[in-house]
């Protein structure tokens, strides 16, 4: 993993391209790619200390939870969003999402309130950054008819 690591940042010192460089879980990479595709980033922890990014894709907040972070770069991330509903949302209703939606994983919280999740496995040899922007253009995508699914 610290090869790929190096292997991004000498892309970078040398002038190559984002896309030629490889996406691992380390936090600042990751926050530069966001950064890239033009969102702001905030850094923070999550509640057993592993890193977490915050930010904002056409007016939707969420967040980047890492996970594996125990040696070295993470193994694996996850975008998630949350939205607090006025009325509580049906089993039925969030089921219908995950049955019909191939990308973006749907769930109730205790008070019925919608989050959409989407996970990425940075493990081994990561992905390429070329990669790692579609799939933020892909998560955009998903948040949107996500917004029109539960009428936010």
């Amino acid at each position: 993993m610290k090869q790929l690591l190096l292997g991004a940042a000498a892309a970078s010192l040398l002038g190559l391209g984002a896309a030629q460089a490889q996406v691992v879980g380390d936090l600042d990479v990751v926050m530069n790619l966001l950064q890239d595709y033009g969102l702001k980033v905030t850094k923070d922890t999550d509640i057993v200390g592993d890193p977490l990014l915050s930010t904002r894709i056409e007016g939707t907040n969420f967040d980047v939870y890492f996970y594996s972070c125990d040696e070295g770069p993470c193994q694996s991330i996850q975008f998630s969003a949350g939205f607090d509903l006025e009325n509580p949302m049906s089993a039925g209703k969030i089921n219908e999402w995950n049955r019909d939606k191939r990308f973006g994983k749907a769930y109730l919280d205790d008070e019925g309130d919608p989050y959409i999740e989407y996970d990425i496995n940075l493990d081994y040899d990561g992905v390429g950054a070329k990669n790692f922007d579609d799939t933020i253009d892909l998560w955009r995508v998903v948040l949107a008819d996500f917004r029109d699914f539960i009428d936010w």
